[in-house]
C-alpha cells in the first residue's frame, strides 16, 4: 500500500503525517502527489501492518514543478527537494543522509519521461534561492517585503523561496519576527495568500507551515 506523507521538524525532530487515501502502486501515488506537491512531501510505502517502510521522493526539483532539473539533495530543515543549482549555499542533506535521519529507507523515484518545459525554469533558481537566504534577515524590512510580493506577482515560482525561507526559521526566530511575518502575510498577492491560507489545513506540509508562520489560516 502507498500513501502520501507530509514531513516537518518539531524542535529538530522529524514528524511524519500520513494522508488517509491509499494507492495500489507508487506510480499512482506519485501521479496524485504531482497534483498537490506543496501539500505533501513524498510517497510512503507501507507494509501489511501499516508500518512505513520506504519513502519515495519525486525525482524533480522543487515544489511547483517549474525547475524540472533532477533533484540531488534535500533541504535540511524544510525537506524540499533541490537540484544542485537551486541548493547552492543552502543547508542540505543527501538522500542517504535523509534516510539515516528518518530511520527509514529513502530513494528517488525513476525520472519521468517528459518534463514540462518553460522559460521560468531557468529563472527560478536565482530568485527562489536568493529569497530563501535573505528571508530571516530581511523580512522585517517593508521595502524588501514589497519587492518579494512584486516577484510573487510576476513569477509565481518565487513562492518556492518563500516556503523555504519561512519553513527554515527556528521557533525563536518565528517568535522574534512574528509581527513582520504577519505583515508579510497581509501583503502577499491575493492568490498566494489564499493558497497558503488553505494549506494551513495540512500543517505538516511546507505550504501549511509557511502559512501558519505568516499568520494565515
Amino acid at each position: 500500500m502507498f500513501r502520501l506523507i507530509q514531513l516537518h521538524t518539531d524542535a529538530g525532530v522529524p514528524r511524519i503525517g500520513v494522508d488517509a487515501d491509499g494507492y495500489v502502486s507508487a506510480r499512482a501515488a506519485l501521479a496524485r502527489y504531482r497534483t498537490a506537491p506543496a501539500t505533501f512531501f513524498a510517497v510512503g510505502r507501507f507494509d501489511h501492518e501499516g508500518t512505513l517502510t520506504e519513502v519515495i521522493l519525486d525525482p524533480a526539483c522543487g515544489l511547483d514543478g517549474a525547475c524540472q532539473r533532477p533533484a540531488a539533495v534535500i533541504h535540511a530543515k524544510t525537506f524540499q527537494r533541490l537540484c544542485e543549482n537551486c541548493a547552492a549555499g543552502l543547508d542540505v542533506l543527501t538522500v542517504p543522509q535523509l534516510a539515516r535521519r528518518l530511520g527509514i529507507a529513502c530513494r528517488l523515484a525513476p525520472p519521468v519521461t517528459t518534463h514540462r518545459r518553460n522559460t521560468i525554469g531557468t529563472m527560478r533558481s536565482p530568485s527562489g534561492n536568493r529569497i530563501a537566504r535573505e528571508f530571516p534577515d530581511h523580512v522585517h524590512d517593508p521595502a524588501w517585503r514589497q519587492e518579494l510580493c512584486g516577484e510573487l506577482s510576476q513569477s509565481p515560482t518565487a513562492l518556492n523561496g518563500l516556503l523555504i525561507g519561512a519553513g527554515a526559521l527556528s521557533h525563536r526566530q518565528v517568535l522574534d519576527l512574528y509581527p513582520a511575518l504577519c505583515a508579510l502575510g497581509e501583503e502577499l498577492p491575493t492568490g498566494v495568500r489564499n493558497d497558503l491560507s488553505r494549506a494551513t489545513a495540512r500543517p505538516l506540509s511546507p505550504a501549511g507551515v509557511a502559512g501558519l508562520r505568516l499568520g494565515l489560516g
